[in-house]
């Protein structure tokens, strides 16, 4: 048997104001670039935490070499285990009063630490700071805030329900307090192949006092490395765990900042998307048995309750284009989910004829008899 692999390189610890941590799995061509980006802060006060998981590439090597050079490095060989056990390890590891994370195929300005720290320093009740981002795309999209404190319920409540702050749910970009990560035991769930950055921030929004922005742009995110979780396929299962771990997690959100009548909606459209994205997936997967289609049926009972629909969904106009074109989202919303599971026990020939039926109405426009035909075909399948 294989044994697992944990090694620390320049464990000499010191107690750094924050750590910085990145996870590293075969970034050999854009790792050094991202570590030079670090390493020439303006703050000087922090630790960089390499945490190499299991690369197959020079990764690991180039790791060790920043290491050698500057006292402020401080690399973790593992085995590969994932990005979640990879933070993880950086976590456990991490001296620094904050934390904050870097993927290794990004880059941070010069102001990045700086930019957070001030942020962090408008209130002592801050436990979580957001500094601005740009998107390496071809419109170079940039995302910023005001340079403000919210301090309290209230005001968080009126920060996440007025700003599309929890639209991009991830670790980056962010400041984390790093006694409240350490008592209340919050980590990246490691079962989780996709979403697990959104349930470890949900997790963590339970615990903080304040949270502060600045307008400052810090962090350019480039996701350019191939093997990046979006170009995987994720199955069936994995989806409807995010589903059940997220739809909890957001429940406990909305509850916690007396969120409701529409407060919540950019919460509420995101577990829509992956309610819909597992349903997608079974519904329409043609290779999966009709054994594993039922035996999904139990896991939707528990995804959704009326709460969500009444206070976030029903009569809200901004749904209306996230509907349009969507005929499976629609009729989920529309029926409230009571007979969605109905649709889960049809076989794979009824699958197939309601795909040919769903080409046959793109082409009823010009085809009456084609738009006629399909009609029928779906409205028996329904029964």
């Amino acid at each position: 048997m294989k044994s697992s692999r944990f090694i620390i390189r320049n464990s000499q610890m010191f107690m750094p104001i924050v750590s910085v941590i990145v996870p590293v799995y075969n970034a050999e061509s854009f790792l050094s670039q991202g570590i030079e980006s670090i390493l020439n802060q303006r703050f000087e006060d922090f630790e960089l935490i390499l945490v190499d998981d299991g690369s197959r590439d020079s990764s690991g090597a180039i790791c060790d070499k920043y290491a050698e050079r500057d006292r402020r490095v401080r690399v973790i060989h593992q085995d590969n285990a994932g990005v979640s056990a990879a933070r993880n390890a950086g976590l456990l590891a991490a001296c620094g009063e904050w934390v904050t994370f870097v993927d290794s195929d990004d880059l941070v300005l010069d102001c990045f630490l700086s930019s957070l720290l001030g942020a962090a320093s408008l209130d002592e009740q801050v436990d979580l700071a957001y500094c601005g981002y740009a998107i390496a795309d071809s419109d170079m999209s940039i995302k910023s805030y005001q340079t403000r404190s919210y301090i309290g319920k209230e005001a968080i409540h009126q920060l996440l329900s007025s700003t599309n702050l929890l639209y991009r749910c991830s670790p980056w970009a962010k400041l984390f307090r790093y006694s409240i990560i350490k008592e209340k035991g919050i980590a990246f769930d490691t079962g989780l192949q996709i979403s697990e950055d959104r349930l470890f921030i949900y997790n963590y929004l339970l615990n903080v006092h304040g949270i502060a922005t600045t307008s400052v742009v810090g962090y350019m995110y480039g996701s350019f490395s191939p093997t990046s979780l979006k170009h995987k396929r994720v199955s069936t299962e994995m989806l409807a765990y995010r589903q059940r771990s997220i739809t909890s997690a957001a429940h406990k959100v909305m509850r916690a900042f007396d969120m409701e009548n529409g407060d919540a909606y950019l919460m509420s459209r995101h577990l829509m998307l992956i309610l819909y994205e597992l349903i997608r997936n079974v519904y329409f997967d043609m290779g999966v048995s009709r054994k594993t289609v039922e035996r999904q049926k139990e896991l939707y009972n528990e995804l959704f309750d009326e709460d969500i629909f009444n206070n976030n969904l029903a009569g809200d106009t901004r749904w209306e284009k996230q509907l349009s074109g969507n005929v499976l989202l629609k009729y989920m919303i529309e029926k409230r989910f009571s007979k969605l599971n109905i649709k889960l026990y049809f076989d794979e020939l009824n699958l197939k004829m309601r795909q040919k039926a769903q080409v046959m109405l793109h082409k009823g426009k010009r085809r009456r008899f084609s738009y006629e035909n399909s009609l029928t075909i779906l409205n028996s399948l329904k029964h």
